[in-house]
């Protein structure tokens, strides 16, 4: 039964990403799409970087390869025409968890500014549409967790307004001309466009993101997308992109006779 079931997933029409997650099917991201070396910067197809493998940072080809030639022609990265999940889909969402986090850290952020020890000309009450109405804590005599009308917001401190309205943000990314499945190169030039839209809205969300905020260098920063968590995007440091993605460190001497005592110990 598994077997016939694998094999209807590999031919079209394929479901979506979504499809598959809420029937509890195992689909991930498949590890063509885990070599890319995606900066959040530049423009498609250029900015784009394929690693050899999945922990080589440090041998790249470019996704695209440019005809020498200036006619605009070239070549792509074999694992452009590649699908983009295992097993294929037929459209997936993409999201950023940066901004469906930012509400929530921005008043983290700023919910001690409004002791009465700081400037209260900082600090701006006011109301909220319906749609942009957090609920209450606890439900009201009448079972609604609306909270009262009368109730005001924290909407602007520090001279930065509440980000309302980023949380769920997504893109629909479905397959190209002639194909059946999404593929690497169907992803990334529709999703690195709209991350590039939301660049500066991404940065405004480092300054204030929990545990640690990047206040004074996230101009200077430079950032990259992680597929980890896929579809669910998270914009990582460069740095800390690069650590995660290193080639496991050897284990020292002194470690392996360790844990070679402790198998020995825990051995039936």
């Amino acid at each position: 039964m598994a077997a016939a079931q694998s094999s209807q997933l590999d031919e079209p029409p394929y479901p979506s990403f979504e499809e598959l997650r809420s029937n509890e099917e195992r689909v991930l991201f498949s590890p063509a799409a885990k070599r890319l070396y995606w900066p959040l910067e530049g423009v498609f197809p250029s900015a784009i970087s394929v690693m050899r493998t999945a922990r080589s940072v440090s041998e790249l080809d470019p996704l695209f390869r440019a005809d020498t030639s200036g006619s605009g022609s070239g070549t792509w990265h074999e694992i452009a025409s590649l699908p983009l999940t295992d097993p294929k889909v037929s459209s997936v969402e993409a999201s950023l968890r940066d901004l469906d986090q930012w509400e929530s850290d921005w008043l983290a952020w700023h919910r001690d500014h409004t002791g009465s020890e700081f400037n209260a000309e900082y600090v701006t009450y006011g109301d909220l549409s319906d749609e942009d109405r957090p609920y209450a804590n606890e439900p009201n005599e009448d079972g609604s967790w609306e909270e009262d009308s009368d109730t005001e917001f924290l909407i602007r401190c520090c001279g930065d307004d509440r980000p309302l309205r980023k949380r769920g943000l997504k893109i629909k990314v479905t397959p190209s001309s002639g194909n059946d499945f999404v593929t690497v190169r169907d992803y990334v030039s529709a999703v690195h466009p709209w991350l590039m839209g939301l660049r500066g809205d991404i940065l405004r969300a480092k300054t204030v993101a929990r545990p640690g905020a990047y206040v004074e260098s996230v101009v200077n920063t430079e950032w990259m997308v992680s597929n980890l968590t896929a579809p669910q995007h998270e914009i990582m440091t460069k740095e800390f992109w690069i650590e995660m993605h290193r080639p496991p460190r050897p284990m020292d001497a002194a470690t392996s006779r360790f844990l070679q005592r402790i198998g020995a110990r825990t051995a039936p």
